[in-house]
C-alpha cells in the first residue's frame, strides 16, 4: 500500500503483515488468489485468469462465487473497517475482474525485481562490488518457492514457474558478477543447492562449473559437466549448449587468473592463506533432508555480504537448529578459508551452566592461535582482541545453543569478511536491532518431509508400499525431526516389525512424551523441554502450566487471560514470553498456539508443580465462560497416573 503500513511475502510460504503483525490470509485456494493479485499489483486481473489458476481446464460451476467469497475474506482482512461491502481502498473490482492496488515495495517479489535491475544497471557500468551486494540482497529475499502454501496444482502454473525462474536466472547473474571479481567460490554453495532444482537449466549448471573451476575444483568440476551431459542426453536427447561447452573449457584451461576486462570465461583459484586456520565444524547429520528455505536465505546473505553477517535460527526444542546451521557452514567452509569456529554455549542444556561470553570468548581466541597465558583478563579486553584478529580475515562462526543476546553480542564478528550462525530457542530479538541480525526460523518437518527422513533411515526395502504407516509416524512425531530419529531408530532395532505396528502404538500412547522417551539424554523430548521450561520466570511458568491444565493447543489472549486470572495486559506480555523462548507461537495476532509435545509437557508440569486446589477446571475458574467460548481448539486432557518424570 502506497500509505498502509503491510507487507507480502510470496517467495516462499506466503504471508501478509500489518504492522509487523501476521495476517490470517485463510485456505490454499484464497492464499492462490492472493498471490495471483500480488504478482499483478497494480493490474485488472480477469476473473476468468482467476478461474483458470485455481482450476485449470476444469472449473466447477459456482467458479465465480467461489472466486467472490475468496475476494470478499480478503477484503475483511485487509480491509476490516470495510466489513462485507463490495468496494474497497486497495482491493478493487474493475470492469473484467479485480486489481490490488499495492506499493510494489511492500510486496518481497517486486523488491526482488528492482534489487536484480538496479544490479543490472550497476553491473553495466561496471560498478561491480555494488552490483554484488544488489543481488545478495534481492537473493536473500527467497524463502522457497513463489506460492508456497497454494495447491501444487497453481504452484506449478506457467505464472507461477515463471516468478520462481526470475530467481534462479538471479544466481546465474550474480555469480557472473562475483566471477568477474575474482570471487567466484562465493557463490558455490547457493550454485550447488539451485543447481539441484533445476538440473536441467544449463545456465545455471554452467555457472556451478564455472564456480567449482574457481575453487580450485577443477576434477569435480568435470565431473560435474559428464554429469550434466549425461542427464541432457539421456532426458532430453540433446548434447550440453554454448554455455556449457564453454564452461569446461575455461576449466579445462585452468586459468591462473580471471580476466577482469571482458565477460568471464575463465575461472580463479580459490584463495589461499598461509596463516592456520581452525575447522571445527562437527559433521553433518548422515540423514539431511528439507531444510531448503532456511539453506538458500543463509547461502544468499553469505553470497551478497558486503558487512559481517549474522544469522539466527531459532525454534521449539529438539526441531534441528543445530542440523540447520552445521549444514550451512559445511557449504560455506570454503568461503571462509581463514578458518571455521564452533562453539557450543550449553544456554539450554541440563548438564552444563550456559559458558559465560568471556569464558567463550577465551575459548575462541585460543582456537585462533592466541596463547592461553596472553590474554586479557576482562571482557571487554578480550571482545578487543578477538574483533582485532578478526579484522583482517574471513571467518565462519557457529554459535551453538544460546540463551539470550546478551551472551552472544560478545562473540559476533564487526570483520566485513567474517559471518556468525547462531541459534538458539530464544528468538534474540535484540540482535536484530544491534547487529541487523537476519532470523531464520526453523519450523517443525512436513509430512513430505518427515517421510523422507524415516526412508533415508529405513531404505527402501522397509519403507516401499507404506506410505499410511509412514505418514502416520510422521503425525505422530508432529514434523519434530528428534521424534522421527527416535522412532527410526525404534524401527531399525525390530527390523520384523510391521511399521503399521509402530504406527499404532505411537497414535495410542497416553502420553506423546513417554511414547518418545530415549535412554540417549540428547534425543530425550521431554528432557530437552525441561531445559526450556526452567528459564522461565515465576509468573511465566505459571500461566504455562495452567495452559497445559486447559488442556489446550490453540488459544486466543482473551481466553488464556481468563484461564490464568490474570488482566489482560499481563497475560499478553506473558505469552509475548513464552513466544520469545519458541514454547508458544502466535500464528495471527492476538491467537497462540503450543506444539502437541509442548501442551503435553505444559500438562505434565501442571500436575506435577501445582497443588490440585490450583488446578480448578476452567469453568470453575473466574473467567470460565470466556474461556470456552474464546479457545478455538482443545485435545482431551490425558489421564495420567503419576506424574511422569520431568
Amino acid at each position: 500500500m502506497s500509505e498502509g503500513p503491510f507487507t507480502f511475502d510470496i517467495m516462499g510460504p506466503i504471508r501478509a503483515g500489518l504492522d509487523g503483525a501476521p495476517l490470517p490470509l485463510g485456505g490454499p485456494q484464497q492464499c492462490a488468489v492472493l498471490t495471483l493479485l500480488l504478482i499483478r499489483a497494480g493490474e485488472s486481473v480477469p476473473l476468468h485468469e482467476i478461474s483458470d489458476l485455481l482450476w485449470q481446464d476444469d472449473p466447477p460451476a459456482t467458479a465465480a462465487n467461489v472466486v467472490h467469497h475468496h475476494i470478499s475474506a480478503l477484503r475483511r482482512v485487509l480491509e476490516p473497517e470495510l466489513g462485507r461491502r463490495d468496494s474497497g481502498r486497495w482491493l478493487l473490482r474493475s470492469s473484467v475482474g479485480y486489481r490490488l492496488d499495492v506499493d510494489p515495495g511492500s510486496v518481497d517479489l517486486h523488491v526482488f525485481r528492482r534489487l536484480v535491475e538496479r544490479g543490472r544497471d550497476r553491473a553495466a557500468r561496471s560498478d561491480w562490488e555494488q552490483a554484488a551486494s544488489l543481488y545478495g540482497e534481492a537473493l536473500a529475499l527467497r524463502r522457497g518457492a513463489v506460492g508456497t502454501g497454494c495447491p501444487q496444482s497453481v504452484v506449478d502454473t506457467p505464472l507461477f514457474q515463471a516468478a520462481e525462474n526470475e530467481y534462479a536466472k538471479a544466481v546465474v547473474e550474480a555469480a557472473r558478477i562475483h566471477h568477474r571479481i575474482g570471487r567466484g567460490h562465493w557463490m558455490l554453495p547457493l550454485l550447488r543447492l539451485t543447481a539441484e532444482r533445476y538440473p536441467l537449466d544449463e545456465r545455471l549448471q554452467a555457472a556451478l562449473v564455472r564456480a567449482l573451476g574457481a575453487a580450485g575444483r577443477q576434477v569435480e568440476a568435470l565431473d560435474t559437466y559428464r554429469r550434466i551431459r549425461t542427464t541432457l542426453s539421456e532426458e532430453l536427447g540433446i548434447e550440453p549448449g554454448d554455455a556449457l561447452r564453454a564452461a569446461q573449457t575455461a576449466v579445462l584451461r585452468q586459468s591462473a587468473h580471471p580476466d577482469t576486462t571482458a565477460d568471464p570465461e575463465d575461472t580463479a583459484p580459490a584463495p589461499t592463506s598461509t596463516d592456520p586456520h581452525p575447522a571445527q565444524l562437527p559433521p553433518g547429520l548422515p540423514v539431511f533432508v528439507g531444510r531448503d528455505e532456511g539453506l538458500a536465505r543463509i547461502l544468499a546473505l553469505a553470497a551478497g555480504a558486503s558487512g559481517p553477517v549474522v544469522a539466527t535460527m531459532n525454534g521449539m526444542a529438539g526441531i534441528g537448529k543445530t542440523a540447520l546451521a552445521v549444514r550451512a557452514a559445511h557449504l560455506l567452509a570454503e568461503r571462509f578459508p581463514d578458518g571455521q569456529l564452533f562453539v557450543n554455549l550449553h544456554g539450554f542444556d541440563d548438564s552444563a551452566a550456559p559458558l559465560a561470553p568471556a569464558d567463550a570468548l577465551r575459548c575462541l581466541l585460543e582456537c585462533l592461535g592466541q596463547p592461553a597465558g596472553d590474554l586479557p583478563s576482562t571482557l571487554p579486553g578480550l571482545t578487543g582482541r578477538y574483533r582485532s584478529l578478526l579484522a583482517d580475515r574471513r571467518v565462519l562462526i557457529v554459535l551453538d545453543n544460546a540463551r539470550d543476546a546478551q551472551q552472544v553480542q560478545p562473540l559476533l564478528p564487526s570483520a566485513p569478511g567474517c559471518m556468525a550462525l547462531v541459534t538458539s530457542r530464544n528468538v534474540l530479538e535484540q540482535l536484530l536491532v544491534t547487529h541487523h541480525a537476519h532470523p531464520v526460523s526453523v519450523p517443525p518437518f512436513s509430512v513430505a518431509e518427515g517421510r523422507a527422513v524415516l526412508e533415508r533411515h529405513l531404505g527402501p526395502s522397509r519403507t516401499a508400499g507404506r506410505a499410511r504407516a509412514l505418514e502416520a509416524i510422521v503425525k505422530s512425531c508432529g514434523g519434530v525431526p528428534i521424534a522421527l530419529a527416535v522412532a527410526a531408530a525404534r524401527a531399525s532395532l525390530n527390523p520384523g516389525r510391521p511399521l503399521e505396528s509402530i504406527a499404532g502404538e505411537l497414535r495410542t500412547a497416553a502420553n506423546s512424551l513417554d511414547a518418545f522417551f530415549s535412554p540417549d539424554p540428547d534425543l530425550d523430548l521431554r528432557r530437552a523441554l525441561t531445559c526450556s521450561y526452567r528459564v522461565l520466570d515465576d509468573a511465566t511458568a505459571r500461566l504455562f502450566r495452567r495452559l497445559g491444565e486447559g488442556a489446550v493447543r490453540r488459544i486466543r489472549v482473551e481466553a488464556a487471560a481468563a484461564l490464568a486470572g490474570l488482566p489482560l495486559g499481563r497475560c499478553r506480555q506473558l505469552l509475548a514470553g513464552l513466544v520469545a523462548e519458541s514454547l508458544v507461537f502466535e500464528p495471527s495476532p492476538g491467537c497462540f498456539e503450543l506444539h502437541r509435545f509442548v501442551a503435553d509437557y505444559a500438562l505434565e508440569a501442571e500436575h506435577r508443580v501445582d497443588p490440585p486446589a490450583a488446578r480448578a477446571a476452567p469453568a470453575d475458574c473466574a473467567g470460565g465462560r470466556a474461556w470456552h467460548r474464546a479457545a478455538p481448539a482443545r485435545r482431551p486432557a490425558h489421564r495420567l497416573a503419576a506424574p511422569s518424570a520431568g
